[in-house]
């Protein structure tokens, strides 16, 4: 299970102790934080509570500078040995015994994405520039890259380990947009790509937005852009 971090000092100690009692009762998965180039002294803080109580299956990958979510998971995958890859965002969005449904989902596909219902309290209890931002991006997504998936989004997903090593060797985006470049990858690529329900925690809807809505909309719209020129260049083959 990959783990991308980006300035989440503040609830480290808690989703790593979350993280840590996971793993002391799944001895067979294995978690890595991947930390792109936190400033707030993230990494140092995971690495401190890592040298105090050392947990065997949880380990650290840190670098500098920032080059976005996309670039961490392509660094993780890079690194993992397992037969299934999975991932979900470091602040542990979505608790971790939702990945025990990804895993059992990827027994019948090679590509599982989790999917939000929309009517829970915890995605209503989002602001409103997250959510109008959100189902904006994904109903754009679908249009321009001719995606079926009702949610691109959502931080919770799983590969067969030659899946991932494919599509990730061929993303390029870092970005905002690098979920909606992956499934669109497994599309043209043949892969089956399975849906799960999952829900976000409660307590993280109240986390204050990093949504820029000046910048990230044209962030947004410039990254699917970029999809569509590598796929019309020829430079996913």
């Amino acid at each position: 299970m990959l783990l991308p971090l980006h300035n989440e000092r503040a609830r480290i100690p808690a989703t790593l102790a979350a993280v840590a009692g996971f793993a002391a009762a799944h001895p067979d998965y294995r978690f890595l934080y991947v930390d792109d180039g936190s400033t707030d002294g993230t990494a140092e803080l995971v690495r401190t509570r890592l040298l105090a109580a050392p947990c065997p299956n949880v380990g650290l990958l840190a670098y500098a500078p920032r080059r976005g979510k996309g670039h961490a998971l392509r660094v993780g995958v890079a690194q993992a040995r397992a037969d299934l890859v999975c991932f979900t965002d470091g602040d542990l969005a979505y608790s971790l015994d939702q990945l025990l449904a990804v895993v059992a989902a990827l027994a019948t596909h090679d590509v599982v994405i989790g999917c939000r219902d929309r009517r829970d309290p915890a995605e209503r209890a989002l602001g409103p520039a997250r959510r109008i931002l959100g189902a904006g991006f994904n109903r754009l997504a679908r249009l321009v890259l001719g995606l079926p998936h009702p949610d691109t989004q959502a931080g919770l997903k799983g590969f067969r380990r030659e899946a991932a090593t494919r599509l990730f060797a061929r993303q390029r985006v870092g970005g905002f947009a690098f979920d909606v470049e992956v499934l669109y990858l497994a599309r043209r690529l043949g892969y089956r790509v399975g849906e799960i329900p999952c829900r976000v925690a409660v307590e993280h809807s109240a986390k204050p937005s990093k949504v820029d809505l000046l910048r990230d909309p044209v962030r947004m719209c410039r990254d699917l852009l970029a999809v569509r020129w590598h796929a019309a260049r020829g430079r996913y083959e």
